[in-house]
């Protein structure tokens, strides 16, 4: 979602993680458990009644339309349901009661190597110089249109 240039301000200023860290220790405090959906789990590309998995789902789609049973639904209302699967295959749904014997907390697995957000850039200048070095000598440093447009007034 950050690569969307709408949304990507916003999703950044969300603070995810800050949210996630606050749900974590509240559940543990409280006694409860946080169950962590894996990174690259499609919640919204899998169809909530018979499983199957679409391979691509833009975000301007805001109905999901099954292909294989004919399910049509809410692209939210559809992750919705496919994370509530997703809790209750992790156990019982408790009530955050002790003596409820789940576990705190489900870590997801680890970000695979072939799971990139994104591809690494180079920034524009950096690599050409070592650190602290000082441009080449015979650099031109004024602006070259600013240079003709003095060759043109002086013409004058």
């Amino acid at each position: 979602m950050v690569r969307n240039r709408r949304l990507s301000r916003r999703v950044s200023d969300a603070a995810f993680g800050a949210l996630r860290r606050q749900l974590t220790y509240k559940t543990q405090r409280h006694g409860g458990r946080l169950i962590v959906a894996d990174r690259w789990m499609p919640s919204s590309k899998t169809c909530s009644r018979c499983g199957v998995v679409k391979a691509k789902l833009p975000l301007g789609v805001r109905v999901f339309e099954c292909d294989v049973c004919g399910l049509v639904l809410d692209r939210d209302a559809n992750a919705g349901h496919n994370l509530a699967a997703l809790a209750a295959a992790n156990g019982k749904t408790g009530t955050g009661v002790t003596g409820d014997p789940g576990p705190l907390m489900v870590v997801p697995k680890p970000r695979g190597a072939r799971q990139k957000t994104r591809t690494a850039r180079t920034r524009k200048g950096t690599g050409t110089r070592a650190a602290g070095a000082t441009p080449r000598q015979g650099t031109e440093t004024r602006d070259r249109r600013q240079d003709t447009r003095r060759e043109q007034l002086a013409l004058w």
